[in-house]
Parts: structure tokens; C-alpha cells; sequence
């Protein structure tokens, strides 16, 4: 077993945090090849930036001054304060060598201490659909007790390979069910008419996705909430680029979808959440909110060429629209779950 010590990422400690920067891209390039790509200035403005409710803890086990694995911790303060949430990494040439064991062990005891009863983590794995992701953590984590406890698929779209003429014609067959309905586009925090529908909606995800046997539990999301997000994303380098749907009678927002666009990045980006309230399903909104702002994304960065999103394999009415506006699938995660105590 190699020697080393777990201590805490310092961000005035510049050796440090390149080798931590340097452990991650290892990791990525070895295990992810195919899914979304790392992003460093991600990495860099979380070490400054904190969120506004989740408590996030960077760990490196370092030996001689070089760090063979991370450890990310996250601890929610707003709700789900039973659960930590971790991602784990050790450099390919530093494994089998217990580093990793003794990452998780402290994740684990770090977790207790903050009275969580669950600990998870999303992770990757291997799949035909993706074979070039080599990373293979899942037996580790069994072994350790963890449960499989949610499957999803990740799906990326290639914005240059959709056509126009299928998206034009999926446009006109949903709004022509989508009467009494308008469309309201906004980036950063949403106008102050749609904030309050926007943070019900972010709430609404905790418990209207599929979670399988993943102890996620309500979310408690204000408008305050909302625009704390959005000054950190500010902070961050990170533009949000949204598209609602609103009731017309009512005013209430029936649907919001978001896309995710990290600094210095102009080639990938995220889909964020993407949600119709049960009062206002049937009506193609699904359809239309993607189609909105897959455009509005072209619009405001032409460069950009991949959007990447997960769901998990049970949402299948939420993967058939995915797949109808251009997203193919490009690989599988697996949230492993353990409890505590």
C-alpha cells in the first residue's frame, strides 16, 4: 500500500491544485472517453465560488506532492440533509493501491459526521453503447456495500446533424396542441412575473423524475433560491439559457427546460432541467420548450455543437422527445447508494 494523506483541496496552494486539475483529466481521458468532456474552468471557479446550499468538500489523497486521487463531497443544506452526495477518481497508475478505498472510507465517515443517513454517487459505466469508457467503478462500490439504485442513459445531440425541416415540422404539430399557451425565452434569472413558477418547477424534479430506489426527497426551491443559482452560475462563468411555457389564462408557467453553457466552452454543453406540470401535460409543451431553446442556443452561441443530457431508462415519454428533436445515445450511469448508520 502507498503512502499518503487525505487533505483538503487549498485553492492558494498552486502545486496542489494543478495536481489535482491534472489527477481529474487523468481520470477523464482513461475511464470517460465518449461522454461529455471535463471541464478545468469548471473545476477551478467551484474551488472559489461556493454554492449558495450545498456545502461542496474537495479532498486529494497526495503523496510527495502529487495527488493520486480527489474526492468531491457534496452536502446539501436547503433539503435532503439525510444524503451526501461524492465522485470519487484515482489516477490510472496509482490504483490498486488502496487509495481509493481510503477516498471512500473517508467520504463516508465525513458523511456520518454530518448526520447523513445516505450517501450516493452518479457514475458512468461500461456499455456497447459506449465502449470507450473503460472506467469500471461498480464492482468497487458493490463490493463496498453500495446498491445499485437508479440506471440512466446519457444521449448527446450533434447540433449540425439535425434538420431543419423535421424540427419546423415537429414545431407546427405541437403548437397545433398547444393552444392557449405562449413562449416566454430569458437567460441568467428569469423575469420577476415567472420567477415563482420557474423555482415551483425546479422543485417539482426531486419527485416527478423517476428515482428508482435512489433516496432523493423533496426539494424545498424559492424564487430566493432561484436567483442564488443564478448569481453563482454568474460567478462561474456560466450562462443559463432558458425557455418557458406560461398558461395564457392562468400565467402560470406550465413547462421550463434549460441548457447550460460553461465558460470556455464553445463546443459542448449541458441540458439542465426539463419539466411539464401535470396540470398542463398533453399539449406537446415537452416538445416545443426543447425546440425552443435547441434554437435559441444556436442563436446566441453559433459555435456550439454538442448539448448532453441524462434521464433515467424509465422516462421513456422524456427519451422519445429527446430523441425526436435529434439526441442518439452515447452512453450509461448508474446511481450507486448506500446507507449509513
Amino acid at each position: 500500500m502507498t503512502h499518503f494523506d487525505i487533505v483538503r483541496v487549498d485553492p492558494s496552494n498552486q502545486a496542489l491544485v494543478e495536481s489535482w486539475l491534472t489527477a481529474q483529466e487523468s481520470v477523464q481521458a482513461h475511464d470517460f472517453t465518449g461522454l461529455s468532456p471535463w471541464n478545468p474552468l469548471g473545476a477551478l471557479a467551484g474551488l472559489v465560488v461556493p454554492d449558495p446550499d450545498v456545502r461542496r468538500e474537495r479532498w486529494a489523497a497526495v503523496c510527495d506532492g502529487a495527488v493520486l486521487g480527489y474526492l468531491g463531497l457534496h452536502l446539501s443544506d436547503r433539503d435532503n440533509t439525510h444524503l451526501a452526495n461524492f465522485e470519487i477518481g484515482v489516477r490510472p497508475e496509482s490504483r490498486r493501491h488502496g487509495v481509493g478505498s481510503a477516498l471512500l472510507r473517508h467520504a463516508e465517515e465525513r458523511a456520518a459526521e454530518e448526520g447523513r443517513t445516505t450517501i450516493s454517487t452518479w457514475l458512468a459505466v461500461p456499455h456497447e453503447d459506449s465502449p470507450d469508457v473503460r472506467g469500471d467503478g461498480g464492482p468497487f462500490l458493490i463490493d463496498k456495500g453500495y446498491k445499485r439504485s437508479l440506471e440512466a442513459a446519457v444521449r448527446v445531440c450533434e447540433l449540425a446533424t439535425v434538420l431543419d425541416e423535421d424540427l419546423d415540422r415537429l414545431w407546427e404539430e405541437s403548437w397545433a396542441k398547444a393552444e392557449g399557451f405562449e413562449l416566454a425565452v430569458f437567460h441568467g434569472e428569469p423575469p420577476a412575473h415567472l420567477i415563482d413558477g420557474v423555482a415551483y418547477l425546479h422543485a417539482r424534479m426531486y419527485t416527478d423524475m423517476p428515482l428508482g430506489d435512489w433516496d432523493l426527497q423533496e426539494g424545498r426551491i424559492t424564487a430566493d433560491t432561484v436567483r442564488l443559482w443564478e448569481r453563482q452560475r454568474l460567478l462561474r462563468g456560466v450562462l443559463n439559457i432558458q425557455s418557458a411555457v406560461v398558461h395564457k389564462e392562468s400565467g402560470e408557467v406550465a413547462g421550463l427546460t434549460e441548457i447550460h453553457v460553461r465558460a470556455g466552452d464553445e463546443r459542448h454543453c449541458l441540458q439542465g432541467d426539463t419539466i411539464v406540470d401535470p396540470r398542463f401535460r398533453g399539449h406537446r409543451l415537452g416538445t416545443i420548450l426543447k425546440i425552443a431553446n435547441q434554437r435559441r442556443l444556436q442563436s446566441m452561441r453559433p459555435w456550439m455543437r454538442y448539448v448532453w443530457t441524462g434521464n433515467a431508462e424509465s422516462n421513456t415519454h422524456m427519451i422519445a422527445i429527446n430523441e425526436a428533436v435529434g439526441y442518439r445515445l452515447a452512453g450509461h450511469e448508474t446511481v450507486f447508494q448506500k446507507r449509513l448508520g
